[in-house]
């Protein structure tokens, strides 16, 4: 995306600002309220149809197209071999350090080889109701317009980022804390910085649903296997 005149800036900043804010507003509140049965049962698709219809009407209002969505089957078939390509790279090396994270940070060792109940009802749950309306609102539509506001500076393995990279990860990190606060959170800006860093290298937000799907399954099975 190109960088836009000021006043276009300005107009960007507030409808983020905006609509950021009223979406993490209205989770918060349904977390509050967990408590009553049937909204606790309800927050996941509640959730996940705020953050993917909540960037859709507002990119219909303002006129703007949704450029990072693959088109065609071969686009697809590309997002998942980059996919698998950077889930090679990128596990074994972060699993060496969780394993560290682990024994020094929590004093757990590792005693098994955990399993998942449920794989394929957990994986759904993990790709449906939070790595496709996450990455849709903040790879997609977030960092978009980020980056329309803020131009790429620099170029980091072969990929153009700037500071609308970094932001985005940073709300991304903030936004968990705000709904339910864990002292970790400060960590997902890390992951989050890899799945922006995938949008821009392949243009799309397919690879990077697809590997935070994959992250999140793989913590799952990774904290399991600790005692």
């Amino acid at each position: 995306m190109t960088t836009v005149n000021k006043t276009s800036r300005t107009s960007l900043v507030l409808e983020l600002g905006i609509l950021t804010i009223a979406l993490l507003v209205i989770t918060r509140v349904l977390f509050l309220f967990r408590s009553i049965y049937f909204i606790d049962k309800a927050i996941p698709l509640i959730v996940a149809i705020l953050f993917l219809y909540g960037p859709v009407i507002m990119l219909w209002w303002k006129k703007r197209g949704m450029d990072f969505i693959d088109h065609g089957w071969r686009k697809y078939v590309r997002s998942i071999v980059m996919f698998v390509l950077f889930s090679v790279i990128i596990f074994p090396p972060f699993l060496v350090a969780a394993h560290f994270w682990m024994k020094w940070v929590y004093g757990l060792e590792w005693v098994r080889v955990a399993n998942i109940p449920d794989f394929w009802n957990v994986f759904a749950y993990h790709l449906i109701l939070v790595a496709i309306p996450e990455e849709f609102y903040f790879r997609g539509y977030f960092q978009s317009t980020m980056h329309s506001i803020l131009p790429s500076r620099w170029r980091i393995l072969g990929v153009r980022l700037g500071f609308g990279w970094i932001i985005t990860a940073l709300i991304f990190a903030i936004a968990h804390t705000i709904v339910t606060y864990q002292w970790w959170h400060f960590s997902i800006f890390f992951p989050a910085l890899v799945f922006g860093y995938l949008r821009e290298r392949t243009g799309t937000i397919t690879t990077p649903i697809l590997f935070h799907a994959a992250a999140n399954l793989l913590m799952r099975w990774f904290v399991g296997c600790y005692n």
